[in-house]
């Protein structure tokens, strides 16, 4: 028998510890005054620079390498890789652009952080390895985050491995692939969200979480928008091998299919929030949807 858990100016260029700053004027951030561009070598203590340079400028735009690990054996702030992100920056990386935890690292910390009133844009960068016992292995989120074409995996945390959304913040993830994550207390082993998410045309696959949303787990208050994605082969040992469901839950366009959970191995809900359009809810084990002909549009 299993249960639900609920928990509770001009143009200027500058060099800035081995960083290249380009300052661009931008009449959409006028207010804020002119967008910084920096180009971030593949170094992991000039990405780190390049983080609390943004934070003091307000709106930045940090450029990447391509075919580049960012590698971190220890926190660049307590537990956390990176320094908290606490202004309006963008990560914009290329072609197997890589930010991880070491593997080796002694200490456990996640790899970005998102204070409340913030915000982060990740475009075209791997998020990897990160270890919290605390929420949000990969990302943890109190302000508002857009992920494009992003990878995270092999990530965990207590809850919500991949990723947290706290409670008021905002996240959009768009054709990114969430994989092989895990939660290691109760659920949501790719994300956790206890504040709004959609979630685009993006594959929740293989993620594991030991009691409730093997992928994807919406607490009280949460509203999570699924949208033409998918959520496959993920598993639970409770409820909710894909979904599990606290707050509300639409999907449209998804195929939940080949996850695994004590019931509901597709979708497990503890209301009657859950919506479905135009979707496909099959092959889960033991059933599709927890508890029996609650879902409408779920049959199994």
């Amino acid at each position: 028998m299993g249960f639900l858990s609920r928990i509770v100016g001009g143009v200027g260029a500058a060099v800035f510890a081995g960083i290249t700053l380009v300052a661009v004027p931008s009449s959409a951030q006028a207010m804020a005054g002119p967008a910084r561009v920096l180009v971030v070598p593949c170094d992991a203590a000039a990405l780190a620079a390049a983080i609390r340079a943004a934070n003091g400028f307000g709106v930045a735009r940090l450029l990447l390498a391509p075919y580049c690990l960012y590698n971190y054996a220890t926190a660049n702030a307590p537990g956390v890789a990176l320094p908290v992100v606490t202004g309006d920056t963008t990560l914009v990386g290329g072609s197997n652009t890589r930010i991880r935890r070491d593997p080796s690292a002694s200490e456990a910390f996640r790899v970005l952080e998102v204070a409340s009133g913030a915000t982060l844009r990740v475009q075209r960068v791997a998020i990897l390895g990160g270890s919290t016992a605390g929420l949000g292995g990969g990302i943890l989120n109190a302000g508002t985050v857009v992920l494009e074409q992003a990878t995270l995996s092999g990530n965990s945390g207590s809850n919500g491995g991949a990723f947290a959304n706290n409670a008021g913040a905002k996240a959009t993830i768009s054709r990114s692939r969430l994989n092989a994550n895990s939660a290691t207390s109760v659920g949501g082993g790719a994300i956790i969200n206890f504040g709004t998410l959609t979630v685009y045309r993006s594959a929740l696959t293989g993620n594991s979480a030991p009691i409730n949303g093997g992928a994807l787990n919406t607490q009280p208050g949460g509203v999570s928008h699924l949208i033409s994605s998918t959520v496959t082969t993920n598993t639970s040992g409770g409820l909710g091998g894909g979904i599990s469901n606290l707050g509300t839950t639409k999907l449209d366009r998804v195929v939940v299919e080949g996850n695994t959970g004590s019931g509901g191995g597709g979708i497990a809900t503890g209301n009657a929030n859950v919506e479905i359009r135009n979707s496909i809810v099959r092959n889960n084990t033991p059933d599709n949807c927890s508890p029996l002909n609650t879902i409408p549009g779920c049959v199994g």
